[in-house]
């Protein structure tokens, strides 16, 4: 399976399906490197309108077919775009709600603090940012996950805040538990 599939978490939907994130209170969303659509197909099904946005034109693809398939083509529209570039044609903000199920984790130095730029460009006061993660401080058990976990990117405790802080108000949310290395951050725009 590629790295941009099958990125739609649990926790997007308990968001969603609690009304914290409602098309409502926050119409607008863009999904950063949104692989194959499923999140954004997901949030245009529950009244959304959303930009996807991915590097990869074979993803892109795939999302505007299961799109159309979704009867969502309407609601959902799907851009190619360097995340970590000043601007990214098609693609304007202020959105309502940004998501990010991991993304930003994969990228480092630099490019990692790029993102993080164009996520604080894309939204505005009371936005949301909904960030998905692997995040752990590297010390793993010597089991089977912890050594895959050991391979991939994550971002470190602490490091949401150093990105976000300035701008972002940071809720750690319940799910995924600490235990499991990975994280979901709802995040208020101030």
């Amino acid at each position: 399976m590629a790295r941009w599939a099958g990125r739609l978490g649990l926790e997007l939907r308990d968001l969603v399906q609690s009304g914290r994130i409602s098309p409502e209170t926050h119409p607008r969303v863009v999904d950063l490197g949104c692989g194959r659509g499923e999140a954004a197909i997901y949030l245009a099904k529950h009244g959304f309108q959303v930009v996807g946005v991915d590097f990869s034109s074979v993803a892109l693809n795939e999302a505007r077919a299961a799109a159309s398939r979704a009867g969502v083509a309407d609601r959902c529209r799907f851009v190619k775009g360097d995340l970590t570039a000043s601007r990214i044609p098609g693609v304007e903000g202020p959105f309502d709600v940004v998501t990010d199920l991991g993304t930003l984790d994969d990228l480092k130095g630099e490019d990692r603090e790029a993102m993080a730029r164009t996520i604080k460009r894309l939204s505005g006061p009371g936005s949301l940012y909904y960030l998905w993660c692997v995040h752990h401080d590297g010390n793993l058990p010597m089991n089977l996950k912890g050594i895959l976990l050991r391979l991939n990117p994550k971002l470190v405790p602490g490091e949401e805040e150093a990105l976000f802080g300035d701008l972002f108000k940071i809720e750690r949310l319940p799910s995924p538990p600490p235990s499991s290395y990975f994280a979901g951050f709802l995040m208020t725009h101030r």
